[in-house]
């Protein structure tokens, strides 16, 4: 603000950047950290390198005759519809993972991270608390190989057990699926299947958007699964939240999952995180504009309605609950909020409450027998 009491008498012209649409951020680019023969030439190990086909991670690393799970995996996430990602070489996802992980914090956009085959629990709550201190990513990772999946000793269990993600940043799924070996497509092979997964992902964002969950879908590329579950013990999986991958007669796999390795209930779809980071994210992009703006009515009007605008979108688009935009959201920013000594620390505290879809986890149907006149129903 000019401080036009040192100015001689006169109309003065003050230019003010108006309050622009908010854009939605991005929710589709991967990160996969793993182990590969070899590197593009001005490339080093630990430090991402952006591809965006199958074509272009083959010519800059590795294909399937290295042995190793991270081409799979990369594989997996394009032919289930990944776009961008990155790839972050290592000579051993264990020793090698810590570089890794310093270096995604420098990538704001990236919005799933996958450690392809990697089920040392231990590892894997790196990536998760990678994941939740960004708080704009979710890891996907996977389930160990197991023959007693619902057995509390069992090496899947075991692993759940040692996993937590307070606010819902990862996501765990099982069993591995099944493919053709490219090498010998007279044979199959498991792999992991957290790249799949990923471009699942992608893919559900770009028919839908973010708001809908990565479950029910053909996971292409799978011909069967290493494990055939059942009702009961998927029931005790999705209670402990694993996501199952399932098989149902006549049909090809199928993710049948959408849980958060967390127990708080707000958190506890994939989507749902998902989402929420998609409306942090783009929040906070779409309105930078306001950094060291005059810190005034104006200001907080301009912020209001960029928010609401954007928000109104979201809800149009059928990711938040209700009714009228006002059932599914609000945005406060008051003087309540903001008191002089807030003010006074150049300060703006801007409250937003969304109400966001959830999906139809479970369908009850209330089935009748009718005679013409009476109904028998089964709750």
């Amino acid at each position: 603000m000019v401080d036009y009491e040192t100015k001689a008498p006169g109309v003065y012209v003050e230019e003010v950047t108006p309050a622009g649409p908010i854009t939605g951020a991005g929710t589709s680019v991967a990160a996969f950290i793993g182990t590969t023969t070899r590197l593009p030439a001005d490339a080093q190990l630990g430090l991402p390198v952006p591809v965006t086909t199958w074509t272009a991670y083959t010519s800059a690393f590795d294909d399937y005759k290295s042995g190793l799970q991270l081409p799979y995996a990369v594989r997996g996430f394009y032919d289930n519809g990944g776009g961008l990602a990155y790839i972050v070489p290592v000579k051993d996802p264990v020793a090698g993972l810590d570089g890794a992980l310093d270096q995604l914090t420098r990538l704001p956009d990236i919005s799933l991270v996958c450690l392809p085959g990697v089920i040392d629990p231990a590892v894997q709550a790196k990536v998760l608390t990678h994941c939740d201190t960004m708080g704009d990513r979710i890891a996907i990772l996977d389930g160990a190989p197991d023959k007693t999946p619902i057995t509390p000793t069992g090496a899947l269990q075991k692993q759940r057990s040692a996993l937590k993600s307070a606010n819902g940043f990862g996501a765990l799924y099982w069993p591995w699926i099944v493919i053709l070996d490219p090498d010998d497509p007279a044979s199959k092979i498991s792999v992991p299947p957290s790249g799949h997964v990923a471009g699942i992902m992608v893919r559900c964002d770009d028919k839908v958007g973010v708001h809908r969950a990565p479950a029910n879908e053909m996971i292409r590329g799978a011909v069967d699964l290493d494990y055939l579950l059942n009702d009961v013990e998927q029931g005790v999986l999705n209670h402990n939240k694993i996501n199952a991958i399932r098989r149902f007669p006549g049909g090809p796999p199928l993710v049948w999952g959408a849980r958060t390795l967390t127990d708080s209930v707000p958190w506890q779809y994939v989507n749902v995180r998902r989402l929420v980071c998609y409306i942090e994210d783009s929040i906070r992009e779409g309105v930078r504009w306001a950094v060291f703006a005059p810190n005034n009515i104006a200001l907080w009007k301009g912020l209001e309605r960029s928010i609401t605008d954007f928000l109104t979108r979201v809800w149009e688009a059928g990711a938040l609950f209700g009714a009228s935009a006002k059932e599914a959201f609000y945005v406060k920013i008051t003087e309540e909020l903001n008191p002089p000594d807030i003010q006074a620390k150049g300060q703006v505290v801007i409250e937003i409450g969304v109400a966001p879809t959830r999906p139809a986890e479970f369908i009850v149907l209330q089935i009748g027998l009718w005679d013409g006149g009476t109904t028998v129903s089964e709750g």
